[in-house]
């Protein structure tokens, strides 16, 4: 199957989900507005305004969010009330008050004006996978902000729309800056295991660009952590191939479109971004947000040389400021030694040990049997050494009871 009618069933079938449980949906909005809200309120002492912006997302049922909820609990209304509750409250501790999200746009992170779309009405989100040459205390925060900013723009987008209600992003991730050394291993993992659940189902699929050997060992570290359904979503394509899924007038010329280049293009999210500035201006609310990656520490973190997420696998590596890198600067033989004998204990350990524990009873078993030997012996020495003490005693009281020869000469034997 192609990518274009892989996608096409994936868009399909969700719209026919939302379409068969937007009953449901309305019904679980509904107490959630009514129950949940207020006693997340009164919990949090809410003021009005966050109070406003909480009911705001509970009532968006076009993202996914609440279907998602529903559908990973079986549409058990008690479990998805949970569900949603809790993530209500980590918004609420996150996200507001909306002063913070103001952000300065991320560079490598660029969404196409609302006329590009693909194929099937979908917006398109161009991502270059850059190194950051500096970075900030703040990126995780910069990263809650532009999911929480993309789950806005898709809102407005089903808002001004007409037609069917649009779900996903589709995402042009070009790796053609990127490797290994400067992947931000640890940034990916906690987003995709904090941050994504939070915003469920708005990634529809993902076309891969430049990709090469040199990505060889940063997709097998993807790999592992991505589940089957995101995989199956994920494509390598060439600047030919995205010319043939997305329309030229789509795409910008920095990809082979008819658009401007990048640098001149609005971005929506940019937009909403300053529209957002504008209004806590006129309400009085000025505050300067933090420079968007800044400087930042992150604790360097040991890496084993057995890792699955090691690319070095057998030498010792650790992951600093999103980079990973030998401990020692190069490739040691007497690491890779010590890991090839970890791994052969690891292997054959219970062999060895069971053979060691038999080895060692045969040997306490031979050496008791040569104790009781070395006893019976001294045992049998010791009574002939008295019975011939005694036999002289005997024959020089009673010279008529002497022994016979033979008898004599049994008693004097040595051993």
């Amino acid at each position: 199957m192609s990518a274009t009618d892989l996608l096409q069933a994936n868009c399909e079938r969700l719209l026919a989900q939302y379409n068969s449980n937007i009953q449901a949906i309305a019904a679980l909005q509904t107490i959630l507005i009514r129950d949940i809200l207020p006693s997340v309120a009164d919990e949090l002492e809410l003021s009005p305004e966050a109070t406003e912006w909480a009911k705001e997302w509970l009532e968006d049922r076009q993202t996914r969010h609440l279907y998602h909820s529903a559908q990973r609990n079986n549409f058990t209304i008690s479990f998805a009330m949970e569900s949603v509750r809790k993530n209500l409250v980590w918004r609420l501790k996150n996200l507001w008050p909306l002063i913070h999200l103001a952000p300065t746009p991320l560079s490598m992170i660029h969404c196409l004006p609302k006329s590009a779309r693909d194929p099937f009405g979908r917006p398109i989100l161009l991502v270059k996978a850059i190194p950051l040459k500096t970075t900030s205390k703040n990126v995780k925060s910069n990263v809650i902000e532009l999911f929480e900013g993309l789950r806005c723009h898709l809102k407005d987008i089903n808002a001004d729309s007409t037609t069917l209600p649009i779900f996903q992003y589709m995402i042009i991730l070009d790796i053609k800056e990127t490797s290994l050394r400067t992947f931000d291993l640890d940034l990916f993992t906690w987003t995709l295991r904090e941050i994504i659940p939070r915003f469920p189902g708005m990634l529809g699929g993902v076309f891969i660009l430049n990709y090469s050997w040199v990505h060889a060992g940063m997709w097998r570290i993807i790999k592992r952590l991505l589940p089957e359904t995101a995989l199956s979503r994920v494509f390598f394509l060439s600047n030919e191939e995205i010319l043939q899924y997305f329309t030229p007038a789509s795409l910008p010329q920095d990809y082979g479109g008819t658009m401007s280049t990048l640098d001149f293009l609005d971005d929506p999210l940019w937009m909403q971004d300053t529209a957002s500035r504008s209004e806590i201006v006129t309400r009085g609310e000025i505050s300067t947000p933090d420079p968007p990656f800044g400087k930042y520490s992150l604790s360097p973190t040991s890496i084993s040389p057995t890792s699955l997420l090691n690319p070095f696998f057998g030498y010792p590596a650790f992951l600093a400021y999103g980079s990973l890198s030998l401990k020692h600067g190069r490739r040691r033989k007497r690491d890779l030694a010590r890991t090839l004998l970890l791994l052969f204990w690891i292997r054959w350990r219970k062999v060895l040990i069971v053979g060691t524990l038999l080895a060692l009873s045969v040997a306490i078993l031979k050496m008791g049997a040569q104790g009781v030997q070395a006893r019976s012996l001294r045992s049998f020495l010791a009574r002939n050494s008295l019975l011939k003490m005694g036999a002289s005693a005997v024959e020089t009281s009673f010279p008529f009871l002497r022994l016979p020869c033979a008898v004599r000469h049994c008693l004097e034997f040595r051993y």
